[in-house]
């Protein structure tokens, strides 16, 4: 059984060491971090990426679903902790995996780590399927369709951005996109990326759209192509920001 690096996320000491002893009574499961606050949870996510995280709903300063923004994608699961039982149908519709009322029961626990475990292996399978070689420092990377977050045309290759490293393809964004289809959604001329990349957006069609991704890196959508993204992120539950 793979061992499952998870993160805690709670303002309250006594509810993570609650959870993590819950969380030490159940196999495969090893607690690699701990955050108090939507931003130290970003900065531990990007540091150890945690392939479950434990979430709590109320938080000081961003609310935990702020604090999922730009961290969950395919290869991480979250599991949203509250007193509150009201805040399960918003959980699952931002993609929880499901969601534990404090105090978490740890048979109840058990059960949801069996959903994201089953979860992960099924996106694992899938992401698995299609692979891409890199070329990076002068060395063949096989790159699973999964992993690449943005891709930028340059001259006759295309420069690749995915987790872990960055490497070079000799193709054309036309035919990788053809080659990955499903995976990749093209966002101006030269580039395409992976919707769940994507931390937020802002603007509109009139004054043009920006994309920041979860690595910060911040790029723009061209005008003919302002509907069809918008559209595809909003499928994807991501939110426009800063009035746009």
């Amino acid at each position: 059984m793979p061992t499952l690096d998870t993160m805690i996320v709670d303002d309250e000491p006594a509810a993570r060491r609650d959870l993590q002893q819950v969380l030490a009574a159940i196999d495969g499961v090893r607690v690699v971090a701990q955050a108090s606050d939507a931003a130290a949870a970003r900065q531990l996510a990007r540091k150890h990426r945690p392939q479950l995280i434990f979430m709590d709903v109320q938080l000081p300063g961003a609310d935990g679903f702020a604090a999922i923004d730009g961290i969950i994608d395919e290869r991480t699961c979250v599991i949203f902790t509250t007193a509150y039982a009201q805040f399960a149908i918003r959980a699952f519709e931002i993609g929880a995996i499901d969601y534990l009322l404090k105090p978490v029961d740890e048979d109840r626990c058990r059960r949801a780590v069996e959903r994201a475990r089953q979860q992960l292996g099924k996106n694992r399978a899938a992401d698995m399927v299609q692979v891409v070689e890199v070329e990076e420092r002068g060395a063949q990377v096989r790159v699973a369709a999964g992993e690449i977050t943005l891709v930028t045309a340059q001259g006759n290759y295309l420069e690749l951005d995915y987790r872990g490293g960055r490497g070079l393809v000799r193709n054309t964004l036309e035919g990788l996109l053809a080659m990955l289809a499903g995976h990749l959604v093209q966002i101006n001329r030269s580039q395409a990326l992976r919707l769940t990349a994507v931390r937020s957006y802002r603007g509109n069609a009139q004054s043009g759209v920006l994309i920041l991704l979860a690595n910060g890196t911040e790029v723009a959508v061209s005008r003919r192509r302002v509907a069809a993204v918008t559209a595809a992120l909003r499928a994807a539950g991501q939110q426009r920001h800063e009035g746009g």
